[in-house]
């Protein structure tokens, strides 16, 4: 872990001096807080996904940013970890206050001492509160070749749905 956080901040540490309003994330996964996930994993289970992202080329109303993120699930057959690396599109106002942004990433998978390369690719709607605080809410598709390796799933992919805070730095 400690090894992929270096080489991200080793990677992304150059566009920091360039780019303004830095962005993160924090989401929970809905389902999992909600009413689990029928596996075992019961409500209010934990799954967060964050995200620092980092505009690197801005354009009218409009930007397009780097990022690592981080998801964690406290998952009752043990813990979900993928830390990934990304680039996003950024549109600041589809009406009023409302936002888009699409994120598509590549990463890792850490589940019971095994790592498995994935990737995936998000849809979010953002309101904007104030200059520093949106709320969102975000749909996911993640390749998940933990699920067919370590328990013979059918599924290759996975949808999720967050919401949460996005603050600007």
């Amino acid at each position: 872990m400690k090894k992929i956080l270096l080489i991200c901040s080793c990677i992304l540490s150059p566009f920091f001096n360039y780019s303004q309003n830095i962005e993160l994330s924090l989401q929970q996964d809905a389902r999992l807080l909600f009413i689990g996930d029928g596996k075992n994993n019961s409500a209010i289970t934990l799954n967060i996904l964050t995200k620092v992202e980092i505009p690197v080329i801005k354009l009218k109303n409009n930007y397009i940013a780097v990022y690592p993120s981080i998801e964690y699930a406290d998952l009752t057959g043990g813990n979900f970890q993928r830390y990934a690396i990304g680039g996003s599109y950024h549109v600041n106002t589809i009406y009023r206050n409302i936002g888009a942004t699409a994120f598509i990433d590549i990463g890792n998978i850490y589940r019971k001492n095994r790592s498995f390369l994935s990737y995936s690719m998000t849809g979010e709607l953002s309101y904007t509160i104030n200059n520093w605080i949106q709320l969102i809410g975000s749909q996911q598709i993640t390749q998940r070749k933990d699920l067919k390796t370590l328990y013979n799933s059918k599924k290759e992919f996975l949808i999720s749905g967050f919401f949460g805070v996005k603050l600007s730095l």
